[in-house]
């Protein structure tokens, strides 16, 4: 990708000579300042399936230096990522669009900025409302900065290792016997004694990361700070709207994490949540139509059986949420599990022949997502997913956990291991068919007891946020999202309802919500305080 700074390098290197030779008035000492953006003249390319060429054309990249302690810059320097796609139309440029895909720990590599500058181009052939994304894409930058920690330049990275060795751990959610639970804790004080130990954990904040989205506005000369979140992406901008009220202009808040409450709380809502999901799209959804789906013919008898299925066919199905959200796959697992209860020893290429040969549904798109699902969900019993939970073996994290550990466990306090595991069994027995939906358990044993809180009273008060949230949503649930809104009485929300979905703008799934956004982003045109959509094309 070429830079858009290309074409003024000789024109720069002229006026650079030029300085040269102009006699100085004085001698200055003053050292040229080691923060800063470079910028490259060429960058890889995004890992997306489909490039829009011009896109590509007007993106560049560059390294961030900035203070590693925004509050005592003198402790040294920390570098990470940035992707610009800059305005189709660069001489009637408005600003720019800082955004963040989600998270913690989620390094998009640029290519979220190009995903959205490319969405923009295809809504503007839009015949009602794309001359809004036309100007979109004529008139504003999209900037992706990489979160700290997460950066290419190897000395920024924070990744955790220790020599100390995470052993074998079942699923919480099946296997509560002393033996699972004493390796389960185990497995957690090491995550955090690893992470916490090293040099750059203490400044793997939000909060720091915030400030670095204020030196970059600054660094680009920017008047504004239009932003687009998703999901951890909420809470990153509230944080930066708390700390620089005054310097928010437009700000997108989708699919919210609850910023006037704790990552704890965020966690333990998210087992009512799948429990509500799994009502509405598979108990109910099933209990309507049992000759087509063979589950039973109330909601009741469809819970009844995922709760009969094998522990370890219970196990896989949880382990996806495309999985756990779609009747198709309840048909395969109970399928599976009846077959594995009378056969137990029978191998993989057997299963999956009479599987082929099974036939699951007379309708044709529920029987081929059975048919896929099955395979899908044996190979998850046969190689268990653990969420969070590293290799066995001496531990190794990558920069994506390591920074996901990081930013949990010192972003807020967390209840003590004892207490945790109290409220991990009490959401069990309430919540049985969701399981343990639990992040975090390392942050208990976390030894930073102390956290800043969100500066949620300056956020409160700004009248410039526009909230988006579906219906359902088990990774960020509308319950934790209402609590923040509620909390923050200027900002407006827009809902869309009857819709299982995580990420609603920009993801072609409501034409309302694509047109309320565009509309404030661009204009600065806010929906009703409490806004509905009700056009959802996806469950």
């Amino acid at each position: 990708m070429k830079s858009l700074l290309a074409a003024s390098v000789t024109a720069v290197r002229c006026l650079m000579l030029l300085a040269a030779l102009v006699p100085v008035a004085g001698y200055s000492a003053t050292q040229p300042s080691p923060f800063g953006i470079e910028w490259f003249l060429d960058c890889p390319q995004p890992a997306l399936e489909l490039l829009d060429p011009e896109v590509i054309e007007r993106t560049q990249c560059g390294i961030v230096t900035a203070p590693l302690d925004h509050a005592a810059p003198e402790r040294g320097s920390i570098s990470f990522d940035i992707t610009r796609v800059g305005a189709k139309h660069p001489l009637a440029r408005q600003g720019a669009l800082f955004t963040n895909p989600g998270g913690p720990g989620l390094d998009a590599g640029g290519a979220f900025a190009v995903h959205l500058a490319t969405v923009w181009k295809h809504y503007a052939r839009q015949p009602d409302w794309g001359n809004t994304y036309r100007e979109l894409a004529d008139t504003y930058d999209v900037v992706e900065v990489t979160p700290r920690g997460l950066g290419s330049p190897q000395g920024s990275r924070l990744e955790c290792q220790s020599e100390g060795k995470i052993v074998p751990q079942g699923d919480v959610s099946e296997d509560r016997s002393e033996a699972n639970l004493a390796a389960v804790r185990h497995n957690a004080r090491l995550i955090a004694q690893a992470c916490a130990s090293h040099p750059l954990t203490p400044y793997i904040t939000t909060e720091q990361t915030a400030r670095d989205l204020e030196f970059v506005r600054k660094q680009l000369g920017e008047l504004r700070f239009n932003y687009l979140g998703n999901a951890y992406g909420t809470w990153l901008g509230a944080w930066y709207g708390g700390l620089y009220p005054a310097h928010v202009g437009r700000m997108v808040l989708d699919s919210n994490i609850n910023w006037t409450s704790t990552f704890e709380h965020a966690s333990f809502i998210v087992a009512g949540e799948k429990e509500k999901i799994f009502e509405r799209f598979v108990a109910n959804h099933a209990a309507l139509d049992p000759g087509v789906y063979q589950l039973g013919d109330s909601p009741a008898a469809v819970r009844r059986l995922f709760m009969e299925l094998l522990p370890s066919v219970r196990t896989a199905l949880r382990s996806s949420n495309r999985y756990y959200s779609d009747p198709a796959a309840l048909m395969s697992a109970h399928l599976l599990s009846r077959w594995l209860r009378e056969s137990p020893d029978s191998d993989d290429l057997t299963l999956e022949a009479r599987a082929r040969a099974y036939t699951f549904s007379p309708n044709r798109e529920i029987e081929y997502r059975a048919k896929s699902m099955f395979s899908l969900l044996l190979q998850r019993v046969r190689e268990p997913l653990q969420a969070n939970v590293p290799k066995p073996g001496p531990l190794r994290m990558s920069a994506a956990d390591s920074v996901k550990t990081a930013i949990l466990c010192n972003d807020s306090v967390y209840s003590s291991e004892d207490q945790w595991a109290q409220k991990e069994s009490e959401s069990l027995a309430k919540y049985p068919v969701a399981g343990s939906a639990l992040e975090a358990r390392q942050c208990t044993t976390w030894p930073r007891k102390i956290a800043n809180p969100l500066p949620h009273k300056a956020l409160a008060e700004l009248d410039s946020l526009l909230m988006v949230q579906a219906e359902f949503d088990d990774q960020t649930p509308a319950t934790g999202a209402a609590w923040a809104f509620e909390r923050t009485f200027p900002a407006s929300r827009v809902q869309l309802k009857d819709a299982y979905v995580h990420g609603v703008s920009f993801s072609g799934v409501s034409a309302c919500v694509n047109r309320w956004v565009g509309d404030y982003l661009m204009y600065g045109t806010k929906p009703p305080r409490s806004t509905v959509c009700t056009d959802a094309s996806v469950q």
